[in-house]
């Protein structure tokens, strides 16, 4: 009877390595290659609102200050996807990179050929981002459209405050699936101070006066889409409440850094209260 099983298990084993080969076979352009720097490639970036001009150019609009999802897809000419490989990234112009693997956890492309990265909006012009690996070349151009272009109202740089250009130096990592925040020294010096910031309230809920809202670097057009990421938003909390605006407004309150955020957040500010 033991000698029966075994031999049962042998062929259903067998079977299930027939069959897995088969499936192979019948999609080998599913089967990922490893890069190879001599390799032509099917090369291209991603963006859900790109589009094609009349010169043949990739073109993205984006508002200043917000943050851009890109990806780049990398196939073999034979339609197979490319895994683990790291690509050299070059942006010309006033925007930031957001590197692989500080929002996502891959730093090269995975087993679909697919490696996502960003892009945080600089000012008013034409940027130009282009991607590369070996001969392998995808360009894409970022037109920046000033917030005063599209009448909409710009943050005020507050003398004496914390603002957006300091705030936005902290970078974020994805480490196995856990997020680490590398604050810079002149950040990490004002954790627990009383601090002045401007913004724009993204509000929590329906209420006049808003006790627990966002304050975000750019004019909020999506709850799901904050501008500027991780960095470019602050967690404010009052007890007095804030009453809701549309317009730039001016915080005073107590800083907190958030070491190991859960929810996105790495910045939170206490005891807050409006200034005039």
């Amino acid at each position: 009877m033991k000698a029966l099983k075994s031999l049962t298990l042998v062929f259903y084993l067998l079977c299930l390595s027939l069959a897995a080969e088969a499936e192979l076979e019948a999609y080998p352009n599913d089967i990922p290659v490893t890069p190879n720097q001599t390799e032509a490639y099917n090369f291209e970036i991603l963006s859900t609102l790109g589009y094609i001009d009349q010169s043949g150019r990739l073109i993205v609009d984006i508002i200043e200050g917000y943050k851009l999802h890109l990806a780049l897809s990398v196939d073999t000419l034979e339609g197979q996807p490319v895994n683990g490989l790291s690509p050299a990234f070059d942006l010309i112009g006033t925007s930031e990179l957001i590197p692989p693997g500080e929002s996502t956890p891959f730093t090269s492309t995975d087993e679909s050929g697919m490696l996502r990265f960003g892009v945080i909006a600089g000012n008013q012009g034409m940027d130009r981002l282009t991607v590369t690996f070996g001969e392998n070349s995808a360009t894409i151009h970022i037109n920046i459209i000033g917030l005063k272009v599209n009448a909409m109202p710009e943050v005020p740089d507050l003398v004496d405050g914390l603002n957006w250009d300091q705030l936005m130096q902290t970078r974020l990592n994805l480490i196995d699936d856990k997020v680490h925040v590398n604050f810079p020294a002149s950040i990490t010096a004002r954790d627990g101070d009383v601090v002045k910031v401007s913004g724009f309230m993204m509000p929590m809920n329906s209420s006049l006066r808003q006790s627990h809202f966002l304050l975000t670097s750019s004019p909020p057009h999506c709850f799901f889409d904050i501008p500027g990421g991780p960095s470019g938003v602050i967690e404010v909390f009052s007890e007095e409440g804030i009453e809701a605006s549309w317009n730039p407004i001016i915080l005073e309150g107590k800083l907190e850094l958030v070491h190991s955020p859960s929810m996105g957040i790495i910045y939170r500010l206490h005891q807050t209260q409006i200034m005039e």
